[in-house]
């Protein structure tokens, strides 16, 4: 025997096709022209779905095995799914994204790496210019400690007689104008005008928009009721008891009733598995007097779109790479053998009863001593007790009228 063990847990034992010439023309598989390189010269499907996840291609695998799965196994493959999204979703819930909010104001909010801060002034620039400003005074006093004093006061009044007749002729003084230059410089030269047309239009665009948002609004409302997560939970839990009754025992009855519950929510993965449930049972017609067979490969088609839905499920911890990862080991559990639903008949509890047992913790009673025990209970009624404790799974039944 090999040292290595290469084979161990590489041998699907719940499969419905191995060749892939079985898959393609049985169950209806279509190989997409780019990943036809996987299939080239390969016969044995088993072999060309291990490739896939050799080269990291979980999509590709997962759908394979769908193709490639017992029914029964593939919608249990699908259920130990659901009831992973259903775990990611406790840690981290989805964020619903209300209806309400088409009507508000949209403001848009620029993203910080998009911002642009106006730059900062170079301190050394600021330092540079400063010294030569105060160079430049500097120089102008001593230009003027060396002037003649009575030269400078002739030059003076010579030049406020120049300006006085230029402030006639121009209305304002040369040093006026200097300073008011210089007021002007301080101020934005790009002022916005809050009276420009330009706003008055976007005004009445904002306008327009905001009516036809409310517009759209009422007829969201007027076709798709509002959610109501208490429901909505309840007929996932409803979907996830009839896909477990199915899988458990797979007859006509559970199928019909697969079916029913499916309807009621069929744009969920819950739903959706539901009917794949209904499908895998072979007769579109479950306990009529004649028998429509399911087409070939709407099972399998059903289950990957199942875990496509969970894969693109908002919410959770994993990305779609990382969930395709962790079904397609799932997958290979259940078509191992190692994953089935032997363990929950006989314990008595469907995996996702014990999902939400878990997540509920009620308030334990008062404990009665033992000798108030002892005192008030015979052994008849230890047995009794013990004997109503035992878990029994009770199989759905339909009423008949």
């Amino acid at each position: 025997m090999s040292d290595k063990l290469e084979w161990m847990n590489r041998h699907f034992v719940l499969l419905r096709h191995k060749e892939l010439d079985d898959v393609c023309k049985i169950e209806g598989y279509k190989i997409r022209p780019d990943i036809q390189s996987f299939f080239d010269g390969k016969t044995d499907a088993e072999e060309i779905v291990w490739n896939f996840a050799d080269a990291g291609r979980w999509k590709c695998a997962c759908e394979l095995l769908a193709y490639m799965a017992h029914r029964r196994a593939a919608v249990w493959w699908g259920y130990q799914c659901l009831l992973s999204l259903i775990e990611e979703l406790k840690i981290a819930p989805a964020e619903e994204r209300d209806i309400d909010s088409i009507a508000t104001s949209f403001e848009p909010t620029v993203p910080d790496f998009a911002k642009v801060e106006p730059p900062e002034p170079d301190p050394a620039q600021v330092a540079k210019m400063e010294a030569q400003i105060l160079q430049i005074q500097a120089d102008y006093q001593e230009m003027r400690a060396m002037a003649d004093p009575e030269m400078l006061k002739m030059l003076e009044d010579g030049l406020e007689v120049a300006c006085q007749e230029f402030k006639k002729v121009h209305g304002h003084h040369p040093m006026e104008l200097m300073d008011m230059l210089t007021a002007k410089l301080a101020q934005d030269p790009h002022e916005i005008d809050r009276d420009s047309p330009i706003f008055k239009a976007a005004d009445e665009i904002k306008s327009k928009l905001m009516t036809v948002r409310q517009e759209t609004l009422d007829t969201i409302h007027a076709v798709i009721p509002p959610k109501v997560p208490e429901h909505e939970a309840k007929v996932r839990d409803n979907a996830m008891q009839a896909i477990y009754r199915w899988v458990v025992s797979p007859d006509e009855v559970n199928a019909k009733k697969a079916l029913e519950v499916g309807n009621e929510c069929s744009d969920t993965p819950a739903g959706l598995l539901s009917y794949c449930a209904f499908w895998a049972g072979g007769n579109l017609m479950p306990e009529g007097e004649q028998v429509i067979p399911t087409p070939a490969g709407l099972a399998a088609n059903g289950i990957c779109q199942v875990l496509l839905m969970c894969a693109l499920h908002k919410g959770g911890t994993r990305k779609l790479k990382e969930r395709y990862e962790h079904y397609f080991n799932l997958g290979v559990e259940v078509m191992t053998g190692k994953n089935n639903w032997d363990e929950s008949v006989v314990v008595g509890e469907a995996p996702h009863d014990a999902e939400q047992a878990s997540s509920y913790n009620p308030e334990e009673p008062e404990k009665d001593s033992e000798e108030v025990k002892k005192a008030g209970q015979s052994k008849d009624m230890e047995e009794e007790s013990a004997e109503k404790s035992k878990p029994v799974y009770k199989r759905w039944k339909p009423t008949r009228e």
